[in-house]
């Protein structure tokens, strides 16, 4: 990128005092960037975001205050246009594939060469389209898991609210939640999870808790997800009532 182009301007998201540096001092040297600010926490980078625009951000994930996930999170919400480039050291399949689907723009490993980083970030800023090899491996892998568990839920006969009433028992969600959440009776709701039981062959929750998550139906997630769902599920559920409400009365 030559002096007359326009600079991506970055910042970077890191806990870690001696990484922050390190990684800060790589990124200030990058020709035609702008290292405009960084932040130990989610936090501290949002509230330095509006004040001080940029174009690319490089975000850990395990951080204090407000985590990678989160901070990418609320990005997403705000629409923000901001790339997000995550740059962790967790070389693991099913977190790379989680956060891509959540809307980050590449997933490097902290071992990755000042090239890799350098070509991620002109890539994302110019088209918002990266991927290496890792990144690939990620999808293939989620493909590949996707219709393993398909395949079992074909085996046990079991649809998508099935599937959704077994993933909110795991998360420990409590019945008459439940129950609203797919829209039954919580007396249907005992039949349907009666039904489960018999499919899955077992007589407590904590088998079918196990099974599910063996069989790939359910993937543990904190308190902070689960309750965001029911967030969620409540807004869902208080839309539905209205839209009922005006369509009685003719709207």
């Amino acid at each position: 990128m030559d002096d007359t182009s326009q600079k991506i301007r970055l910042a970077l998201v890191e806990d870690l005092e001696i990484v922050r540096t390190g990684i800060g001092k790589m990124l200030a040297e990058i020709p035609g960037c702008d290292y405009v600010f960084e932040a130990s926490n989610g936090q501290y980078f949002l509230d330095q975001l509006a004040t001080k625009p940029i174009d690319v951000v490089l975000l850990d994930l395990e951080m204090p205050v407000l985590n990678g996930i989160q901070t990418l999170e609320i990005l997403k919400k705000q629409e923000s246009k901001v790339k997000v480039i995550i740059l962790t050291m967790h070389k693991d399949l099913d977190i790379a594939f989680e956060l891509l689907a959540r809307g980050a723009d590449a997933y490097l490993l902290k071992e990755s060469s000042t090239r890799e980083m350098i070509n991620a970030i002109t890539t994302v800023f110019q088209d918002g389209k990266y991927s290496n090899h890792f990144m690939n491996e990620a999808v293939i892998n989620s493909t590949a898991t996707d219709r393993k568990v398909k395949s079992r839920m074909k085996h046990l006969k079991l649809d998508e609210r099935d599937l959704k009433i077994i993933r909110m028992i795991c998360d420990g969600v409590k019945g008459q939640e439940i129950a609203d959440a797919v829209f039954t009776s919580k007396k249907n709701l005992d039949l349907i999870r009666t039904k489960l039981m018999k499919k899955f062959n077992v007589t407590t929750a904590n088998e079918l808790i196990r099974l599910s998550i063996i069989n790939g139906f359910y993937k543990p997630r904190s308190n902070e997800e689960i309750e965001r769902e029911k967030e969620d599920i409540l807004s869902a559920n208080s839309l539905r009532q209205q839209e009922s409400l005006l369509g009685s009365l003719g709207f």
